[in-house]
């Protein structure tokens, strides 16, 4: 009996720095060792032409996408199953007999207050997909019961199994000759992820009053203007000079201020996960995170945690933190991070694609 043709959708290689780019690429790979070892499917990978061979070339099959699938997608009328590996993705099957996998990553839209026009298309988006979905995936649990919670709205009947299936984190791996352009010349905090409102970096500041701190913060400016309220604030404070703004650091560059910063710090007020936390606790070091969505969840008991953003409390909690922060407690947070395997997620996605083609 020949196995049954699953498909990972790969849209989101268009763009190889992207956050759903670090889901796909690992994910894929561990899905294809374990097949080697065990074969259960016929696996497939739908991916835009420029990327076909990043995953590799010797035994692995590639379905080319392009725009037109988003209205017909013959490829799915060959195939038994399709892993629509995000939650705003446009591509799914056509043919109504091939079961749908949606890992849902987040749904930020629904906190962020995005313009209407945003609003509407993701909400129609996600709406389509989670109808058209046999299993649905979330990538923490706070995420699942997003969706609980906003069911109504959502349109999901509580008809499909919903689960959470812990996404694994790559190993961080700095290297010991690389050295980045913006070296500080004093202890360093760290932020990464995107610059904007939503990410809180702006109440960070008095951290660096009456301190010789410097704050890196590492990400793409998503809101021009927060960026411009952040450095002017700095200003006014007088750490502007303290205060470092990078865009599109390299994956080196990235690894290097994990392994050199004092902490890292993450103040968010809406996270579907959470990826630096782990790669920071990864290295052993002291985490300051905020208390909301996910990020309790992510950084359990190995983190440090704000309960407010004023300034008085954001200088005890770090000033604590870091006193506390042993040997013993850096190994903890190694310990930690190593339960985000992508051996096990991609374990998981298996036997959710053999549950629903009972395989």
């Amino acid at each position: 009996m020949s196995l049954p043709r699953v498909c990972l959708d790969c849209e989101a290689l268009k763009d190889l720095n992207s956050g759903f780019s670090h889901f796909v690429v690992p994910l894929a790979h561990e899905l294809l060792a374990l097949n080697r070892q065990q074969p259960r499917f016929r696996l497939s990978f739908f991916t835009p032409p420029a990327a076909q061979g990043v995953l590799g070339t010797q035994g692995v099959k590639y379905l080319t996408q392009h725009s037109f699938h988003k209205y017909f997608n013959p490829h799915s009328y060959r195939l038994r199953l399709w892993h629509a590996t995000q939650q705003l993705s446009w591509y799914v099957p056509t043919s109504p007999l091939t079961k749908v996998v949606l890992t849902v990553h987040d749904l930020n839209f629904l906190h962020e207050n995005p313009d209407e026009h945003t609003y509407t298309r993701q909400l129609a988006m996600v709406r389509r997909n989670i109808g058209r979905a046999d299993s649905i995936v979330t990538i923490s649990d706070y995420v699942l019961q997003d969706i609980l919670q906003h069911a109504d709205l959502l349109g999901y009947t509580g008809e499909q199994p919903l689960r959470y299936i812990r996404r694994g984190v790559e190993a961080l791996l700095p290297a010991q000759d690389h050295r980045p352009a913006l070296v500080p010349t004093r202890p360093f905090l760290f932020g990464l992820g995107t610059i904007n409102a939503k990410k809180n970096w702006h109440v960070l500041l008095p951290l660096l009053e009456g301190t010789d701190y410097e704050l890196i913060i590492a990400g793409s400016f998503a809101e021009h203007d927060y960026a411009q309220n952040l450095l002017a604030a700095a200003r006014r404070a007088g750490v502007a000079d303290r205060l470092h703004l990078l865009t599109r650091i390299s994956e080196e560059d990235k690894a290097w201020y994990f392994a050199h910063c004092l902490a890292y710090l993450q103040p968010s007020l809406a996270e579907g996960f959470g990826l630096p936390v782990v790669e920071a606790l990864q290295l052993g070091k002291p985490v300051f995170l905020s208390r909301f969505t996910s990020l309790p969840e992510v950084g359990g008991d190995a983190a440090y945690y704000f309960d407010d953003f004023t300034p008085a409390h954001l200088r005890q909690r770090l000033a604590e933190g870091l006193a506390q922060h042993s040997p013993a407690r850096a190994a903890a947070a190694v310990a930690h991070a190593a339960q985000f395997s992508w051996a096990q997620a991609a374990q998981e996605y298996m036997d959710v694609y053999q549950e629903l083609l009972g395989a």
